[in-house]
């Protein structure tokens, strides 16, 4: 009963669920299960992102270390950089001794004196451009400094912006941790920007100063060209009643002028300022000084030789460094003043020339005779009196009649001086020309003061005595510095064994034209400068020679243009006359027994000293090498057309100096003529004759032919005599007995080769037979003559008769 109640059970359960609706979650099961697997994978990936940001994020503290490492070194840079050098410090010293020197200009420029001294003037402008140029120098210096500092400034600020140093602050850890390296860094940091500040502000108050020496500089050269746009008026303005007009005071303007006193305080001014501040010229000046003199040391012994054989070097005729040697070189010294010294004080250059002067009339006593010296001496002393007297006069009256009896003085002993000079005066032509101008400026002089214009009397008046005195010195130093180069070019002929004289002239004669034109360089500027227009010269010959030109396409100036002729000239000059610097004069017989070798390194010499100076011509002057370039493209086409003879000479005497065949002294056949070598030049090469006659032929006829040289390897050449003998008895061997004996007792034939004697034609009582034997090349006609001779009376002894 139990078991069909179950089994009853069972069945009806089993009716139910088979009744019951089917609901199918299959799709829906899947699709969750889709997304799960999703958001499982991104949670995943989120989650390695996070731990490698995480791991990122972790600063190790060699990160930290490797920070404070880059921002200390940083530090360092910055240090270093801000740190104040002696550049600096020399810069404020030069800029406080430029503001001394405004100062001290500023008071000598004070005050106001109607009579113009136009010399001091251009003297405190010719400091104040150079005081400029030397602010604007450090102008620019002060410029990059501060730059350099102002971007230190800006760095100390972005130093400490390191991203990983700045969150060392905030992990405290790691701060303990490095808490002694931090604060070495930070007591860095701070001396490196109170370095920066101290180091932008002491730049500021230089800038400053600066600023401030500009200002007074551009104020007080404006204040300088205000006066002398009024001193060309004051200077052709009528400064003083005329000497005719009695009844009117002394002077127009009398209350602009000042005492005798107040204006020798100025000019002590001048002299004290420019002695100051001159300083380095005298060490030049020294320098120079001392080079002469010691030149004078070393040759002491060879002016000693000189003065105790005065016979045997009276060929050089030495005048003046022979008898006063030290005082003559002195002589070179002072004759170069214009060029330290165009801008000095009147009393300045006064007292240099008065020293030059002074050593000029010892040298001229022993030179010249009793009255031209005297006259001389007159001309000395109206050059002091003169001087001194328009420093220190006032325009009143009495004292400009007594400067216009000093201008007439000037003319008086001027004249005398002229009318005494004698052939022993050097340079008579150029005195008298000295002379005129002379004349002309001291009757300018006494006009101007006669018409009331006395300061331009007083320039005037000192210009003219100032330019005769100087003209009769300056042929001294022409002189001097000539007979130093002969003493020179003795010298080093006297250390090669050669003691035999040497004409002078051609030493003179092409050194004579560039140190008279320099010595009238030298006489013009300080014509300028004592008529105080040297400084408005000085300008416009500046300007044209630098000012830029354009001729097509070529830019270029009149200086590099003239340097490159002058180099190019002296280069010449050098070259022709470097044989003598060597104790060679190249034209006499003596330089035989210089060997050939040093011949040939002459040449070479001369070749190079020649190409040296092209090469340094064309540096100095500047010219551009792309235009050389097509300068040279255009010879190209030129040699190709019509030149290629004078390339060829030149390119024939290159290969004949190096190439060692034919040097000086060799005696050679070429084109027909037979001569010695006298000369090989660039162009042509020069032979000497035994007729005298000198045959220049060029270089390149030379090399195209064949060359006979009986000198190349030894100077021996055969001489030949045919004889032909007479008499009774010939016999062949008291024939040869006689030739050879005879032969060897004739002067300069070479006894280690034996005569040849050939007989040509024998006959019973006559013969003929020729001789040869060896002689040098340069005594062959003589060896020959000698020879006829004593074979003649050594046949003759024998009952022979030479025919």
């Amino acid at each position: 009963m139990k078991k069909l109640v179950l089994l009853v059970g069972m069945l009806v359960s089993i009716v139910t669920m088979a009744q019951t609706p089917q609901v199918v979650p299959a799709p829906a099961a899947a699709t969750d299960t889709s997304k799960v697997s999703k958001d499982t994978k991104h949670d995943t990936l989120r989650h390695r992102r996070k731990m490698m940001w995480a791991a990122a994020d972790t600063i190790t503290s060699g990160d930290y270390m490797m920070s404070i490492e880059r921002v200390n070194d940083k530090l360092n840079a910055i240090r270093d950089s801000v740190k104040m050098s002696l550049e600096v410090m020399g810069a404020g010293r030069r800029l406080d001794k430029i503001t001394k020197d405004i100062a001290e200009i500023k008071e000598r420029l004070g005050g106001r004196r109607a009579r113009v001294n136009l010399r001091n003037l251009y003297l405190y402008q010719s400091f104040l451009d150079n005081l400029d140029e030397d602010n604007q120098q450090i102008r620019q210096y002060l410029m990059s400094t501060y730059s350099r500092f102002y971007r230190s400034k800006l760095g100390i600020k972005t130093v400490m912006k390191d991203s990983i140093f700045k969150r060392l602050d905030k992990d405290t850890i790691m701060a303990k941790q490095f808490d002694q390296r931090l604060d070495r860094m930070q007591r860095k940091w701070v001396r490196t920007d109170s370095m920066t500040r101290v180091g932008l502000n002491m730049l500021n108050e230089l800038k400053m100063k600066v600023s401030d020496n500009s200002m007074n500089i551009g104020n007080m050269l404006n204040m300088i060209d205000n006066r002398l746009d009024k001193a060309d008026m004051q200077l052709f303005g009528k400064e003083a009643p005329c000497l005719w007009q009695f009844n009117v005071p002394d002077t127009v303007n009398s209350k602009l002028y000042k005492s005798a006193s107040s204006i020798s305080l100025l000019e002590q001014k001048a002299l004290a300022y420019y002695f100051d501040k001159t300083s380095q010229r005298r060490i030049v000046m020294l320098l120079v000084a001392l080079l002469l003199l010691g030149w004078w040391w070393f040759k002491r012994r060879q002016f000693k030789d000189i003065r105790n054989q005065k016979a045997e070097f009276a060929f050089l005729h030495l005048k003046y460094i022979n008898s006063h040697p030290v005082l003559s070189l002195l002589m070179i010294l002072f004759a170069l003043i214009p060029f330290f010294d165009a801008y000095a004080p009147t009393l300045y250059l006064t007292g240099e020339y008065l020293i030059s002067f002074i050593i000029a009339s010892v040298i001229f006593y022993s030179q010249w005779d009793r009255k031209t010296w005297y006259a001389w001496i007159a001309l000395v002393v109206m050059f002091v009196v003169v001087s001194v007297s328009y420093v220190w006069t006032e325009p009143k009256l009495l004292p400009r009649y007594w400067l216009v009896l000093l201008q007439i003085g000037v003319i008086v002993f001027a004249m005398r001086f002229y009318n005494r000079c004698n052939d022993k005066v050097s340079f008579r032509q150029w005195i008298r020309i000295s002379l005129y101008v002379t004349l002309l400026l001291a009757g300018l002089s006494i006009l101007t003061n006669i018409f009331g214009r006395f300061s331009l009397a007083g320039i005037i008046g000192v210009a003219s005595i100032f330019t005769l005195v100087q003209a009769i010195t300056l042929p001294l130093f022409i002189n001097t510095a000539l007979e130093v180069i002969l003493l020179q070019i003795q010298s080093g002929r006297v250390r090669k064994g050669i003691t035999a004289p040497f004409d002078p002239s051609l030493v003179v004669k092409k050194l004579k034209l560039p140190l008279i034109a320099f010595a009238i360089v030298l006489w013009i500027m300080m014509l300028a400068s004592n008529l105080n227009v040297y400084h408005g010269i000085s300008e416009w010959v500046s300007n044209l020679l630098t000012s830029p030109r354009t001729v097509g396409s070529i830019s270029f100036k009149l200086s590099s243009v003239l340097l490159f002729f002058i180099i190019i000239w002296f280069a010449h000059i050098l070259q022709r006359l470097i044989s003598f610097l060597f104790g060679e004069t190249g034209n006499e017989a003596e330089d035989g027994i210089i060997s050939k070798g040093q011949h040939s390194r002459l040449l070479m010499l001369r070749l190079l000293v020649l190409c040296g100076g092209y090469l340094l011509a064309v540096a100095a002057s500047g010219l551009p090498i792309d235009k050389i370039t097509i300068v040279l493209g255009a010879l190209g086409v030129g040699i190709g057309m019509g030149l290629q003879n004078i390339v060829n000479n030149f390119v024939s005497g290159i290969i004949l100096i190096f190439d060692g065949s034919l040097q000086i002294g060799d005696v050679i056949e070429v084109s027909g003529q037979a001569g010695k070598v006298k000369e090989i030049g660039l162009r042509a090469s020069t032979l000497n004759t035994a007729d005298g006659a000198e045959v220049i032929i060029p270089n390149g006829t030379i090399l195209s032919q064949n060359i006979v040289n009986w000198t190349f390897s030894n100077d021996q050449r055969r001489v030949m005599i045919e004889l032909t003998l007479s008499g009774d008895e010939l016999d062949s061997n008291i024939i040869n007995a006689i030739i050879n004996t005879t032969v060897g007792t004739v002067p300069n034939v070479i006894k280690k080769k034996q005569p040849v004697i050939l007989f040509t034609n024998v006959q019973e009582r006559s013969c003929r037979l020729t001789v040869r034997f060896w002689s040098t090349i340069s005594n062959t006609d003589q060896v020959k003559s000698d020879a006829l001779l004593k074979l003649k009376e050594a046949f003759l002894t024998k009952g022979i008769v030479m025919g």
